[in-house]
């Protein structure tokens, strides 16, 4: 199986066909009154003072209750580069976006997609097309009444990928087609093999649903969403298992894409790796596993 290690994505470096109309881009020498929302760096800020006037929105230490302004969410072109999968980037009509990124990466993957037909094309640094590629996501693409009469849909996916990707690739033009579109998270990783997945592996969804009490007293039930969790067993070669340990040691905690195989969509997963686990099962060999905690 493979372990993905994200790829640094800078928002700079990201163009989104569709339109950022979620607020007003923020004006330096403007005041904003309190509740104002402005748009700053494809985010989406709320004043939290009265006549909040050159007080950069993307400066503003979050951390602190004093806090001018407010971080609310991601713009809805930007959202699918929050890392989290229930605030979609959503369409209407067909939209493309464009990543370029400093570092080599050999696997796409699109979270909670929702399309008919996703096109990507990858480029090199110097802007040269280096692959194009095209995944059905079920429904149908028809050119003619015949083909809506008599083309069957197929089953729909909510999770593309694109393994393979040429090493001079630095840019991933990706291009949802259909309608009413959703894109949870896109993610460009370097994977790197960790061993065989066994039978062992297994799944569960988890959820933070349930009763509170309030400080009244009364009790009160609270809906939250789940989340999918993964606990992986798998078996790898001692001088294999020798690398593998320090750099799962380093990205635990981390977001990561893990995949127990391509051919299976239930073991690819997107989340929060746990802490490595093992027993040294023979002389040869290291029978280990670990967890991941699927993001919401």
């Amino acid at each position: 199986m493979l372990v993905c290690q994200p790829v640094e994505i800078w928002l700079d470096n990201v163009t989104v066909s569709l339109p950022e109309e979620d607020a007003p881009a923020w004006v330096p020498g403007t005041t904003y009154a309190l509740g104002t929302r402005v748009v700053r760096d494809h985010r989406i800020f709320e004043s939290m003072i009265a006549d909040n006037i050159d007080v950069d929105p993307a400066t503003v230490d979050q951390s602190k209750v004093s806090a001018k302004w407010l971080f609310v969410e991601y713009t809805n072109a930007y959202k699918a580069f929050d890392g989290v999968l229930d605030n979609p980037t959503l369409s209407d009509d067909s939209f493309t976006i464009s990543v370029t990124v400093e570092q080599s990466f050999d696997m796409l993957f699109l979270f909670g997609v929702r399309a008919t037909l996703v096109e990507v094309q990858f480029l090199n640094a110097a802007g040269q097309p280096v692959g194009h590629y095209e995944q059905s996501l079920g429904g149908r693409i028809v050119s003619g009444w015949w083909k809506w009469f008599t083309q069957t849909p197929s089953p729909r996916k909510n999770v593309a990928v694109f393994s393979g990707v040429p090493v001079a690739a630095r840019r991933a033009e990706i291009t949802l087609k259909g309608s009413d579109l959703r894109l949870g998270e896109i993610f460009l990783g370097q994977s790197f093999y960790i061993g065989e997945a066994q039978a062992q592996t297994s799944g569960r969804t988890a959820t933070a649903s349930g009763y509170q009490v309030n400080d009244f007293g009364r009790t009160i039930w609270t809906k939250r969403p789940t989340r999918r969790e993964v606990t992986y067993v798998v078996a790898a070669d001692r001088w294999a298992f020798e690398a593998i340990e320090p750099r799962m040691g380093d990205l635990a905690g981390t977001l990561v894409v893990t995949v127990g195989s391509l051919r299976i969509p239930s073991t690819i997963q997107f989340g929060i790796l746990g802490t490595l686990e093992w027993a040294e099962d023979s002389p040869d060999d290291y029978l280990f596993s670990f967890s991941i905690k699927g993001v919401s």
